[in-house]
């Protein structure tokens, strides 16, 4: 398939002479499961490298594990500064209802190799529509969660996959600026201030000689920390609801993978990403323009025709706000209804939709009941 020729995707980890430094990830610590009616092992591999990521796989394993499904599930991590381990309380609850759980896991760039070459929103994408196939080639049933910026590659490699025949059981996406500009948020206003160059200078630097990704082009942690800390004092000025959801975690494992920490732990995004991803979706809002390409291959929702679709969005999220994801229908025209669903998680912020009670509680029943859809249940 020719995205074999841009971004070839192999099994298992990377050899020993190619793996990255430690430091480039962060682990999830996900081994056991146990709750009030459940409690098994989990394993926890590389199932596949990429150029630039790695399909993580989570699967149950021993007795006690929950009957098989013979359900499999990527969760399409964002790329927005956070660890993929942000994720972390969303696969301990997928896996409740899946016997696989894998997830797009980025590195932290400041510890790859410009030798690796770049990485871009287009490379994201295909790495992305990689790693779908790679679930999908197997017996059983492939469902893909987008979550935040990750929503974005999520539908555009479900989509180029179904213009392959090759489409996922089931999609969904959650809290992701799939039409940014419905509903639109302060950051959009201001980056459609900006212009690329602009923003280039302000806030793209190299990485620092005594790293393994010296010289790359970055948007530093250290910025990001610096926007998370003024997004977090603008909630607590405004009643927002993240400040209470960091004092009052309720999280799977507060003590080991408080929210806290996955929030503060920030990594450098690839510079050329962080750009493109601007100038693609917030500036030239290409997916929804329908003059988005990947590899002079045209992005087509309608595609989409048997895969199930469900958006998720929070009443209360200022990041991915109101109406930006349920747009995905309106592109996606020819899903039949009987398997759409639409989710609004009552006095939700952003964050509240990967993490804690309420997803818990309203999105991973949403979520079981897609997939049951989408497998004709």
């Amino acid at each position: 398939m020719w995205l074999d020729d841009h971004r070839p995707l192999a099994p298992g980890a990377p050899a020993p002479d190619r793996c990255l430094d430690e430091d480039a990830f962060r682990p999830f610590g996900i081994d056991h499961i146990s709750t009030t009616t459940t409690d098994f092992a989990v394993s926890d591999t590389v199932r596949a490298h990429l150029p630039y990521g790695m399909l993580r796989s989570f699967k149950r394993t021993g007795e006690g594990a929950p009957p098989p499904t013979g359900r499999r599930v990527l969760v399409v991590s964002p790329l927005a500064g956070g660890f993929p381990f942000l994720m972390r309380d969303l696969v301990v609850s997928l896996l409740a209802i899946a016997d696989e759980v894998a997830i797009t896991d980025w590195p932290d760039a400041r510890y790859v190799p410009v030798s690796a070459g770049p990485f871009s929103f287009v490379d994201n994408c295909i790495e992305t529509a990689q790693m779908i196939r790679a679930l999908s080639e197997e017996a059983g049933s492939t469902h893909v969660v987008g979550v935040c910026q990750g929503s974005v590659p999520a539908l555009v490699g479900a989509a180029l996959l179904a213009q392959a025949g090759l489409a996922p059981a089931s999609l969904t996406l959650i809290g992701g600026p799939i039409d940014p500009s419905r509903n639109p948020t302060r950051l959009w206003r201001m980056l459609q201030g900006r212009t690329l160059e602009a923003l280039e200078r302000q806030v793209i630097e190299p990485v620092a000689e005594r790293f393994p990704g010296a010289g790359r082009l970055v948007f530093p942690a250290w910025r990001q920390t610096d926007t998370f800390a003024l997004y977090l004092w603008r909630q607590s000025m405004t009643g927002g609801r993240l400040p209470l959801q960091l004092a009052f975690d309720e999280g799977d494992d507060p003590f080991r993978f408080p929210l806290a920490r996955l929030c503060w732990t920030l990594m450098d995004v690839p510079g050329e990403f962080f750009i493109e991803n601007v100038a693609t979706i917030f500036q030239a809002n290409a997916l929804v323009q329908g003059t988005l390409e990947v590899a002079g291959h045209r992005v087509d929702p309608a595609a989409l025709r048997q895969t199930a679709l469900l958006t998720v969005e929070g009443a209360e999220d200022d990041i991915s706000a109101l109406c930006q994801t349920e747009a995905a229908h309106d592109l996606c025209p020819n899903i039949p209804e009987a398997k759409r669903a639409r989710l609004v998680v009552p006095k939700a912020g952003h964050f509240a939709l990967f993490y804690g009670r309420a997803m818990r509680a309203q999105v991973i029943p949403a979520v079981s009941h897609i997939m049951a859809a989408a497998e004709g249940g």
